[in-house]
C-alpha cells in the first residue's frame, strides 16, 4: 500500500538504506547508482523546474509522463522524501506531490531542511519549497538538518545523517501499520490548520514506562515552537501487547501537554519492542 519515493540526493540516500518499497528519483543515472534494490527513475533537472513550475490546475494524467504514472500504479499511498533547498529536491517534491493528486494517490511528504551554515540562496529557497509543497500534499514533515547537532553533538557528519534517515523512516514505519486510505480525510482535517509537522519520539520501560515516553517524545529538538499553539497532533502507541488502558491513559496527557490540538490517535502490537512502550508524536506547526 505504502511506496516510497526517494527524490535527490537525500531522497536517494534514505531509499538505499531502507527495505521498504521505494524508487529512487535523480537527474542522472549516477545518482541512482546506490540505491541497489530500489525501482529506478532518471527526471532530468529541466523537467522538474518546468513541471514545478507550471499551474497545477494545467497540469493533467494524460501530460505526465508515462514512465512516472507507472511508478505510481501500484501504491494507494505515495511517501515523498527529498531535502529541500536544491533544483532537484524542492522542485521534484512539488511536481510529485501534484502527480499523486492528479493520479488519485495520497501524498504524504518527508523533508529535510538545510543547515543554517549553507548559503542564504538554499535556505530562502527551502522555505519557499516547504511552503508550496504545504498546500500540495496531505502531510509535510520537516526536519531541520541543525537539530542533528543537538541530538548527536559529536558525531561525524556521514554517521549523523544515517541517524537522520532512521529518525525519518520512524514516521513511514509507525503509519503503515495504523493507517488506510480510508483514515486520509480525517486526517487531513485534522492536519487542515496546521502548516508543516515535527516528529518526537519516546521509549519508556518499568512502572512508569508511560510518563518517561511521554517526557522523552516531548523533549524531541524538533519541538522548539510554542506546543499549545499547535492546531493538530498525530499519536502512535506501540507496545507489546497493547494496553488500551495505558493508550488512555497516554492520551489524556498528552492532551495536557496540547490543549488546543485537535489529536488523532492510533496504536499497534509490535513484538521487537519487548516490555518497553513507544511514543511517537506528530506535532503542527501553526501556518504562517
Amino acid at each position: 500500500m505504502f511506496k516510497i519515493f526517494g527524490i535527490g540526493g537525500a531522497g536517494c540516500n534514505f531509499v538505499a538504506g531502507t527495505k521498504l518499497p521505494s524508487v529512487a528519483i535523480g537527474s542522472t543515472a549516477a545518482d541512482l547508482e546506490r540505491c541497489q534494490r530500489a525501482e529506478k527513475l532518471v527526471i532530468s533537472s529541466e523537467q522538474f523546474v518546468n513541471f514545478a513550475l507550471t499551474d497545477p490546475s494545467m497540469l493533467s494524467k494524460n501530460i505526465i509522463p508515462q514512465q512516472i504514472r507507472d511508478k505510481f500504479e501500484e501504491c494507494e499511498i505515495s511517501i515523498l522524501i527529498a531535502g529541500l533547498g536544491g533544483i532537484t529536491g524542492s522542485h521534484g517534491m512539488r511536481f510529485l506531490s501534484t502527480v499523486a493528486k492528479i493520479l488519485g494517490k495520497n501524498a504524504l511528504c518527508i523533508s529535510s531542511l538545510p543547515f543554517s551554515v549553507e548559503s542564504e540562496t538554499r535556505r530562502n529557497a527551502a522555505l519557499e519549497a516547504m511552503k508550496d509543497i504545504e498546500g500540495r500534499t496531505e502531510l509535510l514533515i520537516c526536519f531541520e538538518n541543525d537539530k542533528l547537532k543537538d541530538l548527536v553533538p559529536r558525531m561525524p557528519i556521514d554517521k549523523a545523517f544515517k541517524i537522520m534517515n532512521s529518525i525519518m523512516e520512524r514516521p513511514i514505519l509507525d503509519l503503515s501499520r495504523v493507517m488506510t486510505n480510508a483514515d486520509i480525510p480525517v486526517m487531513r482535517q485534522v492536519a487542515g490548520n496546521s502548516g508543516s509537522f515535527r516528529l518526537g519520539v519516546g521509549l519508556g520501560r518499568g512502572t512508569y514506562r508511560d510518563r518517561n515516553a511521554i517526557r522523552e517524545a516531548f523533549e524531541s529538538p524538533w519541538f522548539d515552537f510554542d506546543l499549545k499553539s499547535s492546531p493538530s497532533a498525530f499519536a502512535i502507541i506501540s507496545s507489546h501487547p497493547v494496553d488500551e488502558k495505558e493508550v488512555e491513559d497516554v492520551v489524556g496527557e498528552i492532551h495536557n501537554w496540547l490543549p488546543n490540538s485537535k489529536l488523532m490517535i492510533g496504536s499497534y502490537e509490535d513484538p521487537s519492542l519487548g516490555d518497553r512502550l513507544r511514543i511517537s508524536l506528530l506535532i503542527g506547526k501553526p501556518k504562517l
